[in-house]
């Protein structure tokens, strides 16, 4: 049978180091030089739906602003971002938590976070400053540092036309690894398998536009090259920005765990071409039918997908549903990979899904 495989990039085909580092670099910006992030509060705010690094990186600021100013405010304080974070400093030790809240379709959790009414300690407009905006290099002061720190200032002054404010090497080029060796990727690559790559990570615009790439940081293709397999289709964070500029949408509503990526991704998977798969992804988001595209799909098919999140796996669960209704005879796998993390053990398991620790025993487990 045809087997159409969705394959997250971070924690799945790479380990990805340099988010992490990244992660951290910034908040230490922000904050103190000396701060521990532990791993199990990423791990915890992964768990709850937080995914991305430009959401994390805000929320962890703010926990920390909050805990200083609930203890001693700071008369004054300036809205703009890294003018307050030169004002709030403590030589106290501070244990960062990250208050419950609920995600809202549509919008990101740093944003939610910020209408929720969290970390109420921080001044309105200043906590408005640091949560929202988070997509946006320009009003975003944490996205932006963080940006600096993934691409490298040479890649970040090239991607978005702006005077680099800090000199750095390029994380994603020093710290990532592959999670991938000639073996693995030969399991993968099998005749009769379709594969594609689904990532929140930036991206170009699908590969057939000919429109300019001003913007659209190539975070996802670095990845793809690191592990050679920058040949398969990919459905990244910057096609679907490229889609949502076309028709007036809010990209927020397009990535997983929403079914639109992952309809995108079993097309361009299937046919190879990302640009008609994401078109025909929007013209299911606009009617609510699958257009003559999907009917280039097999009538019956495997579609597998691997992740290390829930968030990927909803969004594959869902597309499967569609194409189901749709009249496909679609029978779906959803495989998680831990990388020994017993917080991602621990919701897959709460959840039904099968995982790994690695490739390796995913491999030995699943018949690919």
């Amino acid at each position: 049978m045809n087997r159409i495989i969705l394959l997250d990039v971070d924690g799945v085909l790479v380990q990805a180091g340099g988010y992490r580092a990244a992660l951290r670099a910034t908040v230490h910006h922000f904050t103190a030089p000396d701060l521990e992030i532990k791993e199990e509060l990423l791990s915890e705010m992964e768990h709850h739906g937080i995914a991305s690094e430009w959401d994390m990186s805000p929320l962890i600021i703010a926990a920390y602003w909050d805990a200083i100013l609930s203890r001693a405010p700071i008369p004054n304080l300036p809205s703009d971002v890294s003018a307050a974070a030169r004002e709030i400093k403590t030589s106290a030790p501070i244990d960062l938590a990250i208050p419950k809240f609920d995600l809202v379709a549509g919008q990101y959790p740093a944003e939610s976070a910020f209408h929720a009414g969290c970390f109420a300690s921080i001044p309105h407009e200043l906590r408005k400053n640091l949560l929202t905006s988070t997509r946006d290099v320009r009003k975003s002061h944490t996205m932006r540092t963080f940006q600096h720190y993934t691409l490298g200032s040479e890649n970040f002054a090239d991607t978005y036309q702006m005077q680099p404010e800090i000199q750095t090497e390029s994380f994603l080029l020093t710290c990532d690894h592959s999670n991938v060796n000639d073996e693995i990727r030969a399991k993968i690559r099998q005749l009769h398998h379709h594969i594609a790559a689904f990532t929140a990570r930036p991206s170009h615009p699908p590969r057939e536009a000919n429109d300019s790439t001003l913007g659209y940081a190539p975070e996802a293709e670095l990845a793809l090259d690191l592990i050679s397999m920058k040949d398969i289709p990919l459905i990244a964070f910057g096609k679907l920005e490229y889609i949502a500029a076309q028709h007036g949408l809010d990209p927020a509503t397009l990535v997983k765990p929403s079914p639109f990526q992952a309809l995108a991704g079993t097309l361009a998977a299937w046919t190879g071409d990302e640009h008609s798969a994401l078109q025909a992804a929007y013209n299911w988001h606009n009617t609510g039918a699958l257009n003559g595209n999907f009917q280039s799909l097999p009538p019956s098919f495997d579609l597998m997908v691997v992740e290390d999140t829930m968030g990927g796996i909803r969004s594959v669960k869902a597309a499967g549903e569609i194409l189901q209704k749709a009249g496909f005879d679609v029978h779906v796998h959803a495989i998680g990979l831990t990388s020994g993390n017993a917080a991602k053990a621990s919701a897959f398991e709460k959840a039904g899904v099968i995982h790994f620790e690695n490739w390796t025993s995913l491999i030995e487990g699943v018949s690919l």
